[in-house]
């Protein structure tokens, strides 16, 4: 359900993110787009469908080009045809190709995709593409999006409910688009025709760390409730009850071989004496040794593998390792449950029951009258510590014929320490000392992300130039780590330093920089280019103290003016003290909300120049 950055995709899905994301590419725009949405009744099968007509022209403001136009269908969305014409002709040559929807070259899901390259050959040419595609379960139609990835000149989606369908369009961001709405009814067919233009829509534009698109694109979740057609009675989900009692049908027969998880419990619990270092023990194994292949929001399957089968085979997406994590744990005889969850890249809570409200799934812990959350698919994290992605968020956990409704906890920036002390002397044109440093919370998973990255002989060399920050002049001897393996504890390196030519010696007087790593020192904002918000992958908590010794017969002369930035999104401090025969330099940088409006940008400009005016002077240390 949940896609992490990180992984190579296909081709495939590098011609999705070329078609559907074109960003600020101003040769092609789209004149004229149209999407018709209508309910229907299906005899033969008995089920009610929704039959989605789409048409979209792209034309041509410039210079001869060509787009791949990509479609996603599954076994619950059916394209039942396609079409394209350029200037009004249908092109030779181009024959849609239809294939899984893959990472690495593996499928795991019954994800599929339709793609063709589109020719669009001169400055004035209009190219035209359509689609028919048919969905078989309302419970599946649950968005309808306005924008683009091409500035859309005009586009009208049009949604036809007859009277016995119950359905509910709830309008999202709508607010500074040009969106006009119209009703009326269709009498021979006794429904309602909802229809919806937009006129001079910005194409979509994708940027590093943003909200997710349903914090930011206007779009309609369609919320379908329940439909009688023809003296038939379905329901969907009226309630979030319907939503559980869809999700508890999808998982509670799974035929798991019970014999084969105990035994594996029980190996990996060996010698484990507590009940907490064997929950600890599960978990922390299923998070190194199943490996975790997801894809992005939307794919149909919501049933978990077989927890017998991701054991055996070592992989599996969120939902197979949080049924995994619950089988092993059940089989001990712990009371673990399945538990599902939307990540902070989705905007909606389960107050709007629809299948877009969660994308993730991870198990809950009842132990001794407390709740722990376990989510494998966070390879280094460690227990009863959560990821940013999930804090806060609402939680259903399964209980069975009834459901709870909770929430993770949220944590604060001090669960993510980055920690360095250093305490340094100067030897003619060099600072020699030793450093510790730790880490902790999201800070601790990167890098034991990074080092599991690379192969065990290479690791430690790879830790010396991450610290060093491959600075050839930064030596690092006498390097330790605590057990990297350990994820209970914050991880700690001690080393010595050597830092050659960071000194300058004119005379009698030494002109010193005790920061080397000067962090935040470059990050500011384009705010004639950035488009959205700017999200932290978490919150920040960076400390910083170096303890310099001075020379014999020497005294601090000058010194940096002291920062205190703070408000209620982050703080940045620099502040030197002095005593008799020691300087001591503190620094601590906090983001408290890793949420950043653009509207603070500016602000945030202004702190990081002020932050850089204190990085860019020198301590002058004189003789006496």
């Amino acid at each position: 359900m949940f896609f992490r950055s990180g992984f190579m995709l296909t081709a495939l899905c590098l011609f999705l993110s070329i078609a559907k994301a074109a960003d600020k590419d101003t040769n092609v725009v789209i004149s004229k787009a149209s999407e018709f949405y209508e309910f229907v009744f299906n005899k033969k099968s008995g089920n009610v469908e929704i039959k989605q007509n789409m048409s979209t022209a792209y034309f041509c403001n410039s210079f001869r080009t060509s787009l791949y136009v990509v479609e996603m269908y599954n076994d619950q969305t059916m394209i039942d045809a396609v079409d394209f014409a350029v200037d009004g002709k249908k092109p030779k040559g181009i024959v849609p190709a239809y294939e899984y929807y893959s990472i690495d070259n593996t499928f795991y899901s019954d994800a599929k995709v339709c793609y063709f390259e589109l020719p669009i050959p001169k400055k004035g040419s209009t190219s035209e593409v359509s689609f028919q595609k048919t969905i078989v379960d309302p419970r599946y139609f649950t968005s309808i999006y306005f924008a683009e990835g091409y500035v859309v000149q005009e586009k009208e989606i049009t949604v036809k409910v007859p009277k016995w369908m119950k359905v509910e369009l709830k309008e999202m961001n709508f607010k500074g688009y040009n969106i006009t709405k119209s009703n009326s009814y269709d009498s021979r067919d006794d429904a309602d025709v909802y229809t919806y233009t937009i006129t001079d829509a910005p194409a979509i534009v994708k940027e590093r760390h943003s909200p997710g698109p349903t914090y930011i694109y206007p779009h309609i979740l369609v919320m379908a409730k329940s439909a009688t057609p023809n003296g038939n009675s379905f329901t969907y989900f009226n309630t979030l009850k319907d939503q559980y009692g869809w999700y508890r049908s999808l998982v509670k027969d799974i035929p798991n071989e019970s014999g084969a998880l105990k035994t594996k419990a029980e190996e990996i619990t060996k010698g484990k004496s507590t009940d907490l270092d064997k929950i600890k023990s599960i978990f922390y194994w299923v998070q190194n040794n199943v490996r975790y292949i997801a894809f992005e929001d939307g794919i149909a399957g919501f049933r978990p593998e077989k927890a017998h089968e991701v054991l055996r085979r070592k992989y599996g997406d969120c939902k197979g390792m949080a049924h995994l994590t619950k089988e092993l744990l059940k089989s001990l005889g712990y009371d673990a449950r399945l538990t599902w969850i939307g990540t902070n890249h989705i905007a909606y809570d389960y107050s709007t029951p629809n299948l877009s409200v969660d994308n993730h799934m991870i198990c809950a812990l009842n132990h001794q009258g407390k709740t722990y959350f376990l989510d494998a698919t966070e390879t280094y994290i460690g227990f009863n510590e959560y990821a940013e992605r999930i804090q806060g968020r609402q939680v259903l956990i399964e209980d069975g014929e009834k459901y709870i409704l909770t929430n993770i906890p949220s944590t604060n920036y001090q669960q993510n320490l980055d920690k360095e002390k250093r305490v340094l002397n100067i030897s003619g044109t060099d600072l020699n000392g030793s450093a510790e440093h730790e880490w902790k919370g999201e800070e601790k998973e990167y890098i034991l992300t990074q080092l599991n990255n690379i192969k065990k002989d290479k690791s430690k060399e790879a830790f010396m130039k991450y610290l060093s920050e491959n600075n050839k002049d930064y030596v690092l001897t006498d390097f330790t780590t605590s057990n990297l393996e350990d994820f209970d504890n914050s991880i700690t390196a001690k080393y010595n330093i050597s830092f050659r030519n960071a000194v300058s010696n004119f005379g009698k007087e030494y002109y010193v920089d005790l920061d080397f790593r000067k962090e935040l020192g470059s990050f500011t904002f384009d705010t004639s280019e950035r488009t959205h918000d700017y999200w932290f992958d978490y919150k920040m908590n960076v400390q910083r103290e170096t303890e310099l010794t001075l020379p014999a017969g020497y005294t601090v002369t000058g010194l940096p003016a002291n920062v205190e930035i703070k408000n209620s999104d982050y703080e940045f401090i620099v502040q030197y003290i002095k005593q008799k025969d020691k300087l001591i330099y503190k620094k601590s940088l906090v983001v408290k909300n890793p949420r950043l409006s653009k509207t603070k940008f500016a602000q945030w400009n202004k702190d990081i120049e002020k932050l850089n005016q204190a990085y860019n002077e020198q301590i002058v240390i004189t003789a006496k």
